[in-house]
């Protein structure tokens, strides 16, 4: 079987490595389907010469004193997107983003607020979802910080609803920028979340990289 790479972004003040460190290791070290490489600098991914059939923003990839993407950056990554490779924004992956940019197209959505508390946050598939990223996947709940984003919903395929004594919002979506697949999830601050979910984010990386659907 011929794998395929996967470039996992991770790691800043809030949002530490350790947090992330298993559910990746299982999730794509140890599967036979992926080579991961991991990287706390988002720009690695425009610096690298071959680039990764699959992206995962785990956090913004902006280390302390580097600035964000620029426009320019911004557009150098929708177009290895368009051009076909599959890309994820879980959890702090979508902090930061501005609209009217690159990246909040790419995303399909943005960080907008999050309760100081950490609530057990229920996760369930939308109700008719018949998407091929849900197949399979059951409802989890675990304490969590419960993102509320701004989602573009005229060009996204709802897939994951989250609900806690905060509310109840859309908590993951899926949809194309041009050849790449690309899903989005609200969820993923604390490492017994993460563990929950990773039969989502499997499945959801399968079907970005074109493994399945």
């Amino acid at each position: 079987m011929e794998k395929k790479t996967v470039l996992i972004v991770w790691d800043d003040w809030y949002h530490p490595e350790a947090n992330y460190r298993e559910a990746v290791r299982k999730s794509f070290e140890e599967n036979e389907r992926w080579n991961a490489i991991k990287t706390h600098r988002v720009r690695d991914l425009l610096e690298m010469k071959e680039k990764p059939d699959l992206c995962i923003h785990f956090t913004v990839g902006c280390p302390e004193g580097e600035e964000g993407l620029s426009l320019e950056e911004q557009r150098a990554v929708k177009k290895l997107a368009e051009d076909g490779m599959g890309m994820m924004f879980i959890h702090a992956g979508m902090a930061c983003i501005q609209d009217d940019t690159p990246l909040y197209e790419l995303a399909g959505g943005r960080f907008a607020s999050h309760p100081e508390p950490h609530y057990d946050v229920y996760c369930t598939r939308i109700p008719g979802c018949t998407h091929p990223v849900m197949e399979g996947i059951r409802p989890f709940v675990t304490a969590d910080e419960h993102y509320f984003c701004k989602v573009d919903i005229e060009r996204v395929t709802p897939l994951l609803a989250a609900r806690s004594e905060a509310g109840t919002e859309i908590a993951g979506w899926a949809h194309t920028v041009g050849k790449g697949r690309i899903c989005s999830f609200t969820p993923g601050h604390n490492h017994p979340m993460l563990i929950k979910m990773r039969p989502l984010m499997e499945s959801a990386a399968e079907w970005c990289a074109g493994l399945k659907g």
